[in-house]
């Protein structure tokens, strides 16, 4: 595959898997009180396996890396795209009655999501190169596509027809990954290969890398020369541990969000179909949140306080206006802002872990990070779920969800504050060294 067509197809592949992933995600919104009535069960125990399909996605990651090193990334891709959409067809076909039916379908979606995940990264990382963190950002528009379109599709089939033909509608869709998995590169070109096997030259530690130490407010690939395993992840790159926290944070927020907002709407007194609208300000609100993240892309020094501190600061206040305030256009705002400030702390989060880690750790760093951020999407859904069981009000739902960001600012602000005491150091040793 030419240089151009492998760039194009990376491009295109990782935007089509971001979309359904997280498009369809967002619609479960739609059909969760219905699920709870027709089950039986309670709110925690539906939040909880509705996520399973991100979070299996993002668990699956470490397993996946190992398999890609005995499969190539086509058969991964293609074998993903058919289990993805074979979850779905499950669910249309045989219409759950159990809670166990239910989990049993979005694990089967989940791990075929996962399979297509962890190959579009590592293709579109190999393609692009240097150009991997704006040409991600990108991509992750497409996400915010899907939250303002599949919701509203699943709303309209559901009403018209029911859930079981919004389901085959979504898992005909889905199979565009198998499509998308055929025009996957075998591998053989890729140079996540040498990454994930020998040592090369680039992976050794240049003389001042203590002092060029790989922080978000330096434009710096440090090299490490620690290859023991994940553990050298967070001993090698210092901000690491920083960063890990704050993607589970978010990716815990982020899916809260997604399966509660339209639930949050009815909740409040909106009828279903304006409930569900609330999801598309909100994917618009993350249209602007992407485009306002594209320039700071380039301006690493600010990446941090703008990009993540800010939009954590957001985020809690207009969940926290919600609790005293419930109309219309309130839930509007709330939705815009969340919708812009999750997108921005995303956006920023994803592209700073190249820039934290070094070109061998980073398949371990996207393993790792997908499969602890998934497990706390888990306890994410299930926690926002189980506090309205025993309150009965989303309203704290939402508090809870607001205390989460607030904890999110403190972890970014000790973060930018160890990255900048540590810059300030070093560059007084170079003058010293002077």
């Amino acid at each position: 595959m030419g240089v151009n067509a492998r760039k194009i197809h990376a491009f295109f592949g990782r935007c089509l898997h971001t979309f359904l992933l997280n498009g369809t995600m967002k619609a479960y919104g739609v059909i969760l009180e219905g699920t709870v009535s027709s089950l039986h069960t309670n709110h925690a125990m539906v939040g909880f396996i509705f996520t399973f399909q991100t979070s299996v996605a993002s668990m699956t990651a470490p397993a996946v890396n190992l398999l890609q090193g005995r499969l190539s990334p086509r058969i991964v891709a293609v074998v993903g795209g058919f289990l993805a959409s074979a979850g779905f067809i499950f669910r249309a076909v045989i219409p759950p009655t159990a809670l166990w039916q239910l989990l049993v379908a979005l694990t089967i979606t989940g791990l075929g999501f996962g399979m297509v995940n962890f190959v579009t990264l590592v293709c579109l990382k190999d393609a692009f190169g240097e150009e991997y963190p704006t040409v991600f950002t990108l991509t992750v528009f497409s996400i915010y596509i899907g939250i303002c379109t599949l919701p509203p599709l699943l709303e309209y089939l559901t009403r018209n027809f029911g859930e079981s033909v919004g389901m085959l509608v979504f898992g005909g869709l889905t199979s565009l990954l198998v499509v998308s998995g055929i025009f996957t590169g075998d591998g053989s070109d890729s140079s996540s290969d040498e990454a994930s096997g020998n040592l090369s030259s680039e992976c050794t530690m240049d003389a001042n890398a203590d002092k060029d130490d790989a922080v978000p407010v330096e434009q710096v690939r440090r090299e490490c020369d620690d290859m023991t395993g994940r553990i050298s992840l967070f001993t090698e790159h210092r901000g690491f541990a920083f960063l890990f926290v704050s993607v589970i944070l978010a990716y815990s927020s982020f899916l809260s969000w997604s399966i509660y907002l339209v639930p949050y709407g009815e909740y409040l007194g909106l009828d279903s179909v304006t409930a569900v609208w609330l999801s598309t300000i909100g994917g618009i609100g993350g249209f602007f949140g992407k485009a306002f993240g594209l320039p700071l892309l380039r301006r690493q020094s600010l990446a941090i306080p703008l990009g993540v501190i800010i939009p954590t600061i957001l985020m809690a206040v207009s969940y926290g206006i919600t609790l005293f305030q419930d109309g219309l256009g309130i839930l509007a705002a709330m939705s815009v802002v969340s919708g812009f400030s999750l997108s921005l702390w995303g956006c920023i989060l994803s592209a700073m872990i190249p820039w934290t880690v070094c070109d061998y750790h980073f398949k371990d760093a996207i393993a790792t990070l997908a499969f602890f951020s998934g497990a706390a999407g888990m306890m994410g859904g299930l926690f926002t779920g189980a506090v309205f069981d025993v309150s009965g009000s989303y309203r704290y739902s939402f508090a809870m969800l607001a205390v989460e960001c607030l904890a999110g600012t403190v972890v970014s602000s000790l973060w930018y504050w160890s990255a900048s005491e540590r810059q300030s150091r070093n560059m007084t040793s170079r003058r010293i060294l002077c």
